[in-house]
């Protein structure tokens, strides 16, 4: 039997010609140094690597896990928050985050190495925003039981909680089969998917927002656009002098006479500013803060209730 077929020879050896006195036994294996040392690193490396992939989907099923128990949570769960409802809170952190982490998937798609080094963070991020969208929806549902169902906001806030899922599922799938199970045909196709998800939830995402805020604000905001009166009179200083406090405010702009009072409380510097032109000539105050400015003149406008009286 041979030395290179031999699994293991022991052997005594005198270690005298080694310049010692001692003997010992030594264990010859049939690999040689290199090639043991090259099974060692193959072992290191396959172990390391199964760590990473074992890291990967625990955080995927942690995540998934976590979207399916609020998925099914109680309703009324996010109603409120401190005794206000939760859902303008809750909306607001959607809206900003979703876009965001779709705008950075679109680019880590133009870019892999942006997956290979971050997909576990974007895993457990995708996670917390599909999380957000289904809380938005439940704390939507639980307001509507208040101030009514706005109905287009509604139908649209309920389209997003699948669209988020999806997401989350596509690019959990991407970065499996991109990083640690490289499949260059599923890669691909799941690369135009997680594409066409993040365009359909950042579209999905500003309707969402739009219909929130038209059915919020547009009424009240073209309700404030409009002019007090569409009638003009010639009014004294003396009779502008007797609406000289916060409830009864008129002031004296240039040749106008505007009637200020439901302007003391919305003037964004504060209502001081406004109650000190109550009563009076206010033009050089008004002039030196908002001279040419549109946006002052357009609100003044919808105030004016009549000219002064030379």
């Amino acid at each position: 039997m041979g030395i290179s077929n031999c699994f293991c020879l022991i052997g005594l050896v005198d270690l005298a010609t080694l310049g010692s006195t001692s003997s010992s036994f030594i264990v010859i294996t049939g690999k040689s140094p290199v090639k043991r040392s090259q099974a060692r690193w193959w072992e290191t490396k396959l172990s390391l690597k199964g760590f990473l992939v074992k890291r990967y989907l625990y955080t995927v099923l942690a995540s998934a896990v976590l979207v399916g128990i609020t998925y099914f949570l109680p309703y009324g769960t996010w109603a409120e928050l401190n005794g206000l409802p939760a859902h303008p809170l809750i909306v607001h952190s959607v809206v900003v985050l979703l876009p965001i982490v779709a705008i950075f998937l679109l680019v880590s798609l133009y870019k892999k190495e942006l997956i290979r080094r971050y997909h576990l963070y974007l895993v457990g991020i995708l996670g917390l925003v599909t999380i957000g969208v289904i809380a938005a929806k439940s704390s939507g549902d639980s307001l509507s039981a208040a101030v009514g169902l706005p109905k287009l906001h509604a139908e649209w806030g309920n389209n997003l909680v699948p669209l988020a899922m999806a997401l989350f599922v596509a690019f959990s799938a991407l970065a499996f089969f991109s990083v640690y199970k490289k499949i260059a045909v599923i890669s691909k196709v799941m690369t135009f998917v997680v594409g066409l998800l993040s365009v359909a939830s950042l579209g999905m995402t500003y309707v969402v927002g739009h219909s929130g805020a038209e059915s919020v604000w547009k009424n009240k905001y073209q309700e404030s656009k409009k002019a007090i009166t569409t009638e003009s009179r010639l009014i004294s200083r003396e009779e502008v002098r007797l609406h000289n406090v916060s409830t009864d405010c008129w002031t004296i702009v240039g040749k106008g006479v505007y009637d200020v009072t439901s302007f003391v409380e919305r003037h964004p510097a504060g209502s001081p500013a406004i109650k000190e032109m109550c009563g009076k000539n206010a033009s050089e105050d008004y002039l030196s803060e908002h001279s040419g400015q549109a946006e002052p003149e357009k609100w003044l406008s919808t105030l004016k209730i009549g000219d002064l009286r030379d």
